[in-house]
């Protein structure tokens, strides 16, 4: 079947890298997908905001809340936890939101395929660099990461383990020159890669959101100076 047809079967588009669609925010990475197969719409600029997909409900509360007052697009990956409060934050303010996936987009996993629907229909959209029926894999996920710190001008850390694959984000909005941001970590396990994140020189992000917003608005007015 021709590869635009494999697509349309899951009311998909093919974007090609060589096309005026294609994110040109993804052409500062090394190597670019090839192409990006996408439900909904690509939106423009955003901040990435991700995270644990296990996190402490008040890392939850606190991503959904500066979603839903960012008042840009947001940027994440559809995972449980941290990511799908983000993307329900930004729905509950009308803000587009876009979901890199690591997987084909007719092999999304069953907890999360409403919100996909929802995001899709409000306007936001779901990517992936892989074929429909792709299963997910670890390289999928990595380069998923890598896409969501490229498209956005920022990337927040809410909360992440050390281990965690909001990690793989930081580190590659840190090679790309992208802001990184990380909330000021509680005690516990659940915190140890905001530490790490702070540590490696992403800036503090105090636990009020108006606050946060005010750091974020701060850090891209100076951006747009440079």
């Amino acid at each position: 079947m021709h590869p635009r047809f494999r697509c349309r079967a899951v009311d998909a588009e093919l974007v090609l890298r060589s096309e005026p669609a294609f994110p040109a925010q993804l052409h500062d990475l090394p190597e670019p997908p090839i192409f990006l197969t996408v439900r909904g719409a690509l939106p423009i600029g955003g901040i990435a905001i991700v995270g644990s997909r296990r996190p402490p409900r008040e890392a939850s509360d606190f991503a959904y809340e500066l979603a839903r007052r960012a008042g840009v697009p947001v940027i994440s990956g559809l995972a449980l936890g941290i990511d799908s409060a983000a993307h329900r934050g930004a729905l509950a303010a009308g803000l587009q939101t876009l979901a890199y996936v690591g997987c084909g987009l007719a092999r999304l996993p069953r907890a999360n395929r409403a919100l996909a629907d929802e995001i899709v229909a409000c306007g936001g959209g779901i990517a992936s660099a892989e074929w429909p029926d792709q299963k997910t894999s670890h390289r999928a996920l990595v380069r998923r990461d890598a896409f969501q710190a490229a498209h956005a001008s920022a990337v927040v850390l809410i909360a992440s383990e050390a281990s965690g694959g909001a990690m793989h984000t930081i580190r590659f909005a840190e090679k790309l020159g992208r802001a990184r941001f990380a909330l000021i970590p509680q005690d516990g396990r659940a915190y140890v890669g905001n530490r790490n994140a702070l540590a490696g020189g992403a800036i503090s992000l105090p636990w009020n959101v108006d606050q946060a917003l005010h750091a974020l608005n701060l850090k891209a007015s100076h951006r747009s100076n440079d």
